[in-house]
């Protein structure tokens, strides 16, 4: 079965219709959070007078709970000695000695009425008039404790803002804080301060914060007495689900390119009227997923909204290869790399998903990759191995070989009338680059300068043996170097590679005159080891020159997919769906371009 084709069959669809989940939230706060509980210390100030052991001491840590920057974690059904927590229906078990993550459970307990702050005192026992001794009676004195609120204390790497903060307790036995105060700082200084009244176990406090980098989320009461507070999971924002009763016009695009010879970037716009109250925030890389009858369409990530009237807002989005059109990547000399690794390389500290077929996992790369972005790194990778890159209808990316078998078809009452049959130039032949880069001697100057710091030099062209005088290397690749300097004259220099290139063609013999050569002369991954091969590939695709665009019910078909469809007037042609223009109502409609 294709590989996309496997994916969808996870999902439990649903006549849902159309709707997009928008991530409102801060993006990267989770990732950058530090959720402690802290212990204040104890410092001289107003009011405070000397008294006997009373002493200063110093603000400390008592517990970081990293399992708050999880979006998977759910309470594991610990059974704890409280009243009536722990139901003996054989979904409890006994608290280990190495607990899994559960997230952050109050060391305080509430008193018999759920709330937090009170006083636990006990009489003490003085001999008096009327007591008599007995076995086990023994002076003791008064006892008193006081239990305070439990606070929780959110640093962040830098600064945020959000449209407020979705909170989730135990979802398993249903306790929540029902009552709570939020602090927001920014460089220490409180800038907004609200109380919220928590009513189930997922609750959205609502308060939009600009450039916060800390938060106190203090509990005043639980919902039920002599219970610690639970928390699972924080979000920084609001997760908004629209449906097609708010969308207004939607447009979105999705392409590939067979042989990779570029990957297009997927688009989604569209204006909703929502029915909340709640402002949006619109921030850059917020996550916007869109389903049909709950199997997913595509992920994408905004680039630019804007609030158009009280209640409508535009959104302009792309995918995860718009993002990754906007980081960097190192590239280098490939001398046998796997396939896996480097792939694995460029998706690091990305926040999405990527699937590569297992396909790749013993072909290695020869040649060169610039300092680029790492979507033209992707261009260059795929094209060499001859894989497709496409994120449609999967939570990131996915690498998978062009598809040569049928594995579908457009039926008569799905095709609408009018399909065209568009012809493109006809290439008659594919003359192709062969690139070879092998290790000189012959030394240049790369970087010479006064520096006092640390700056990152990015070459022109690979270089290898980098040597440094005045300053000193930290980190440094084929294409690049982090050097650092002291105030004096710093001076990078390495030494070259030599840079062969040879070409093959491969031409259609039956054609003399009118020739049209198709020239990929900068694929620098293609080497002598798989020139043949992507040579091949690439004459193929050019030798058909026909696309089928019209409109069809989409219905189970899928991007990269092998299909036939009939034209009604030039038989039934088979090729791969490339393109696909959505439209919605009770089934997709959608305008596909099928590269025969």
């Amino acid at each position: 079965m294709f590989l996309k084709q496997t994916i969808l069959s996870d999902a439990v669809l649903n006549n849902e219709g159309l709707k997009i989940v928008y991530d409102d939230v801060a993006p990267y706060a989770k990732e950058n959070s530090n959720p402690q509980v802290i212990d204040p210390g104890l410092r001289p100030r107003v009011g405070l007078h000397p008294r006997k052991g009373l002493y200063p001491r110093a603000t400390t840590v008592r517990k970081e709970f990293p399992d708050l920057k999880r979006d998977d974690l759910v309470y594991p059904g610990y059974a704890l000695c409280l009243p009536g927590f722990a139901l003996l229906n054989g979904e409890y078990v006994n608290f280990p000695d190495g607990p899994a993550d559960y997230g952050f459970i109050s060391d305080e307990i509430s008193d018999s009425e759920g709330k937090f702050k009170y006083a636990v005192s006990q009489e003490g026992l003085k001999p008096r008039v009327g007591l008599h001794p007995q076995m086990f009676l023994f002076p003791r004195s008064t006892y008193e404790k006081y239990v305070d609120a439990p606070v929780l204390t959110i640093t962040f790497n830098q600064k945020f803002t959000s449209v407020g903060l979705l909170l989730t307790f135990n979802t398993m036995s249903g306790d929540y804080a029902s009552h709570i105060n939020i602090q927001w700082y920014s460089e220490n200084e409180l800038i907004s301060s609200m109380d919220f009244t928590p009513n189930d176990t997922k609750y959205f406090c609502s308060n939009y914060v600009m450039l916060y980098d800390k938060i106190v989320i203090t509990f005043l009461s639980a919902s039920k007495p002599n219970r610690p507070v639970f928390l699972t999971r924080i979000d920084y924002g609001l997760y908004r689900e629209f449906l097609s009763d708010e969308v207004r016009q939607i447009s979105c695009l999705q392409e590939i390119n067979a042989i990779s010879e570029n990957i297009s970037i997927n688009t989604m716009n569209f204006t909703v009227r929502t029915k909340s109250s709640v402002p949006f925030d619109l921030q850059k890389k917020q996550k916007l997923a869109l389903y049909f009858n709950s199997g997913l369409i595509g992920n994408f990530y905004l680039k630019n909204g804007a609030k158009k009237s009280k209640t409508d807002y535009y959104m302009d989005s792309h995918d995860a290869l718009g993002i990754l059109d906007g980081n960097e990547y190192h590239g280098g000399i490939y001398t046998g790399q796997l396939v896996p690794a480097v792939i694995a390389n460029i998706f690091q500290d990305e926040d999405f998903n990527y699937l590569l077929s297992d396909a790749f996992d013993n072909v290695k790369l020869y040649g060169y990759i610039p300092y680029t972005t790492k979507r033209n790194a992707l261009v260059q990778i795929a094209f060499a191995i001859g894989a497709v890159v496409d994120t449609s209808n999967y939570d990131g990316v996915v690498i998978y070989p062009k598809q040569e078998v049928k594995t579908g078809e457009f039926a008569s009452n799905e095709v609408f009338g009018g399909l065209t049959l568009e012809h493109s130039d006809v290439v008659t032949g594919v003359r192709l680059t062969v690139h070879d880069y092998q290790k000189s001697d012959e030394t240049a100057e790369i970087y010479k300068g006064v520096l006092d710091g640390t700056a990152e030099a990015i070459f022109s062209e690979a270089y290898h043996s980098l040597s440094i005088t005045g300053g000193t290397i930290t980190a440094s690749g084929d294409n690049y170097a982090f050097i650092t300097g002291t105030g004096g004259e710093v001076i990078l220099t390495g030494k070259k590679y030599n840079h062969f290139t040879s070409t093959v063609i491969k031409e259609n013999p039956n054609i003399v005159f009118n020739k049209n050569i198709k020239e990929v002369q900068d694929a620098t991954l293609v080497n002598k080891r798989n020139a043949t091969s992507v040579l091949d590939r690439v004459y193929e695709y050019y030798q058909h020159a026909e696309n089928v665009v019209g409109n069809v019910l989409l219905g189970n078909k899928v991007i990269g997919q092998v299909v036939d469809i009939d034209t009604d007037y030039d038989g039934v042609k088979t090729g791969t769906i490339e393109s696909v223009s959505y439209s919605f109502a009770g089934s997709i409609k959608a305008e596909v371009t099928i590269h025969e």
